[in-house]
């Protein structure tokens, strides 16, 4: 499972930070901003996941995504997602990992998605 995914997008940054935080907040997740115009998503209950493990279930597993928002010479965005740091194998083991890697695939193809249909999608690339 890639540890990231650059979609390159014809959007501004502006455009682009807000496509990316309305398909993640689609999915569940809380958006915030984070350090040099980057996004911070996270959804589900750390508290919940420590004390269960794996068995927390679906959108109660905690997970956390980064995005960074870059801009090429001309202007456009490329919008990066990043796995967040957490704690995965140690709330959940192997089940915690499989959840997590589902967790980045579906934001992905949730990120993916938004820009498709807006039709400013230039290229997706698992990194």
């Amino acid at each position: 499972m890639p540890a990231s995914h650059d979609f390159f997008v014809t959007s501004d940054p502006g455009t682009a930070r807000t496509r990316t935080t309305d398909a993640l907040v689609r999915l569940g997740y809380v958006v915030d901003g984070a350090e040099q115009g980057g996004l911070r998503a996270t959804r589900g209950n750390l508290a919940l996941t420590l004390l269960l493990r794996a068995w927390a279930g679906g959108r109660s597993f905690h997970t956390r995504l980064d995005v960074q928002v870059m801009v090429t010479r001309d202007g456009r965005a490329v919008v990066r997602l990043l796995r967040g740091p957490g704690p995965s194998m140690v709330t959940g083991g192997v089940v915690g990992i499989a959840r997590g890697n589902r967790a980045f695939a579906e934001a992905a193809n949730a990120i993916h998605a938004a820009f498709g249909q807006a039709g400013e999608l230039m290229a997706s690339v698992p990194g």
